[in-house]
């Protein structure tokens, strides 16, 4: 057997199992994690959140909508209790596809577990997680969360930050990261999202070969043709690359963080949907944001002086870093925006609509282009990987 058939076969096993898995799970909806917004009830919500039985006297459903996971607003009313009057929850999404993906890739758990491990007290704002259950068996995951639709303003990739939002941003992933780095907690709570199985990893190269190796989505004439060839260092050296990022310092990342992730009350940023949270180095984050967030003129004259930002804050927290090396890393980090970009446009408007994927994919290949970011990349995993 050869090794790309082992990796094949690894991938494929992973998600027969898991398209079963969601399968049997939307054939049986009932359960202690409801998989429908049918299943929030009165009884069910109150002793999600720790309440004596009847006192959610009634919930109604304002406004639902289904991607990545279901997302529902709750209309609620209760007696002998303090609560809001809207809660917003996110349950396994609708699509059945969307489903497997959550599964296949512990989205739902994911997302529970970077809540635990932010905690009471957050380092930066995030909505306030009231309940977190999963059912571990199924891979269901519910979340009662903070409704923001009254106080905070939410906007897409097509939107840009102006340079004092992308400032607070930068200021907000530093204390992020600096909470977080070199945390022995990833040995320990904060294990899974520091590791992904072998079947995970696989599965990711297949699903990046797939994406990559013939880019020809609604956004294919945006990347230019050797930038598709240099892409495919992704899955050609996935290992490699993986190694070369595992070995900077590790904090927790949100590891998403494109402007549609993003809300913000008044100039304050806070950050939405931390289903791909993970262990990582910080500058990840900002490569990310600033790629995804920032229209690429602006970018070009502020991206530096974002970089020096975040490592001077970083070392007023007590976590001394190198701007120049950050600056390197940064330059390298674009790739993974690229990544999520193309990958995104290509799976097609499933996952966004096509004005957000071709917005996002412009303003990748801007920053590849401006960096050289795959020759860099490339030219730092040979260094340690040859």
């Amino acid at each position: 057997m050869t090794a790309q058939f082992l990796v094949t076969a690894s991938g494929l096993g992973l998600a027969v199992k898991e398209a079963i898995r969601a399968g049997l799970d939307r054939a049986t909806p009932g359960g202690a994690v409801p998989l429908h917004v049918g299943g929030i009830t009165e009884r069910w919500l109150s002793d999600a959140l720790g309440l004596a039985p009847g006192t959610i006297t009634a919930v109604r459903v304002v406004d639902e909508h289904s991607g990545t996971a279901a997302r529902v607003r709750l209309a609620v009313e209760s007696e002998g209790e303090e609560l809001p009057d809207h809660l917003f929850l996110k349950l396994p999404p609708r699509d059945y596809l969307q489903h497997v993906l959550m599964n296949l890739f512990d989205l739902g758990i994911r997302e529970i577990h970077a809540y635990r491990a932010l905690g009471e007290a957050p380092p930066v704002r995030v909505p306030r997680c009231h309940a977190a259950k999963a059912d571990k068996a199924g891979r269901r995951s519910v979340l009662v969360l903070e409704d923001l639709t009254e106080t905070a303003t939410f906007r897409t990739v097509v939107d840009s930050v102006s340079r004092e939002e992308a400032e607070a941003v930068i200021d907000a992933f530093a204390g992020l990261h600096a909470a977080y780095w070199g945390t022995d907690r990833f040995k320990t709570d904060l294990a899974p999202l520091a590791q992904r199985s072998p079947g995970a990893l696989r599965l990711g190269d297949m699903i990046r070969r797939r994406f990559l190796e013939n880019i020809d989505g609604h956004a294919a004439d945006l990347v230019p043709e050797t930038m598709k060839l240099q892409c495919r260092v992704f899955y050609r050296r996935s290992a490699d690359i993986d190694a070369f990022w595992a070995a900077r310092p590790q904090t927790l990342l949100h590891g998403d963080p494109h402007l549609g992730n993003l809300f913000f009350e008044g100039r304050a940023p806070g950050f939405l949907d931390w289903q791909v949270a993970m262990a990582g180095p910080g500058i990840r984050d900002v490569a990310y944001f600033a790629t995804s967030s920032v229209e690429p003129d602006l970018l070009r004259k502020i991206e530096r002086s974002l970089v020096e930002r975040y490592a001077a804050r970083l070392s007023a927290l007590g976590v001394a870093v190198n701007a120049d090396e950050q600056w390197t890393l940064y330059r390298a980090a674009v790739t993974e925006a690229y990544l999520a970009a193309v990958c995104t446009a290509e799976a097609g408007e499933r996952m966004q609509p096509r004005e957000v994927s071709r917005t996002g994919v412009a303003r990748a290949v801007a920053a590849v282009a401006a960096h050289d970011s795959f020759t860099l990349l490339t030219s730092l995993i040979d260094s340690e990987h040859p």
